[in-house]
C-alpha cells in the first residue's frame, strides 16, 4: 500500500474510533427501544474496531491497491489531504452535535446550529463524502465503489432527516434551511 493509503485507512479508523466511543454517551432515544440494545450495539462496534486495528494491513491491502487509475503520488497525497479534512470536519460535527448524536430522535431533542451546521445542515455526510472523494483520487475501485455507493445513501438520508427536522423543530427549522446550505458549504 502507498504511503498516502495508510494516512487514509487510519484517517478511517479514527472516525471509527470517535464513533465508537462517542456512543456510549449518547442521549437516550425517544423511543421505547431499551438502552441495551444501543449498548450491545456499541460493543459490538468496540469489538470490530478492535479486530481491525490488530489486522496486519499488508494482508487486505491487495484489495485497496486495485486500481481504476493511477494519477501518481501528488494526485494520491491530495486525496489523503481531503480525507483527512472530511474525517476532520465529520468528527467536528459529531464533537458539536454531542449527546444528541443518533440515528433516532432523542429525548429533548436540540437544533443544533453552531459549528460546522452553520454552514451545512448535514456537516456528517459532508465530511464523509469528503473523504470519500480523497479515497477516488488514489483509484481504488473499492474508494470508488464507496464513493459512489455512499452518495446514493447520503441523499437519501438527507431527504428523510429533512423530514423529521421539520416536523420536530416547525417554527425554527425553515429559518435554519434559509441559513445553511444542505450539503455542500456555501453552494447547495
Amino acid at each position: 500500500m502507498y504511503d498516502y493509503g495508510y494516512v487514509i485507512v487510519v484517517s478511517w479508523l479514527a472516525l471509527m474510533a470517535v464513533w465508537v466511543f462517542g456512543s456510549f454517551t449518547t442521549k437516550r432515544d425517544a423511543s421505547s427501544r431499551p438502552r441495551i440494545v444501543l449498548w450491545l450495539w456499541s460493543i459490538f462496534l468496540l469489538g470490530l474496531l478492535i479486530f481491525v486495528l490488530l489486522q496486519n494491513p499488508h494482508d487486505d491491502a491487495w484489495a485497496l491497491e486495485r486500481r481504476f487509475f493511477n494519477f501518481g503520488s501528488v494526485v494520491g497525497w491530495v486525496g489523503a489531504l481531503l480525507t483527512v479534512i472530511g474525517i476532520a470536519f465529520a468528527i467536528w460535527a459529531r464533537y458539536c452535535l454531542g449527546r444528541n448524536w443518533g440515528s433516532g430522535q432523542k429525548e429533548d431533542p436540540v437544533l443544533v446550529t453552531n459549528g460546522p451546521y452553520a454552514f451545512v445542515r448535514h456537516p456528517i455526510y459532508t465530511g464523509a463524502i469528503l473523504a470519500l472523494f480523497g479515497g477516488v483520487l488514489t483509484g481504488s475501485i473499492v474508494a470508488v465503489a464507496l464513493f459512489i455507493i455512499s452518495i446514493f445513501f447520503c441523499l437519501h438520508r438527507i431527504k428523510k432527516e429533512e423530514g423529521a427536522m421539520l416536523s420536530l423543530f416547525p417554527g425554527r427549522y425553515p429559518a435554519y434551511q434559509a441559513h445553511a446550505r444542505k450539503f455542500i458549504p456555501f453552494v447547495w
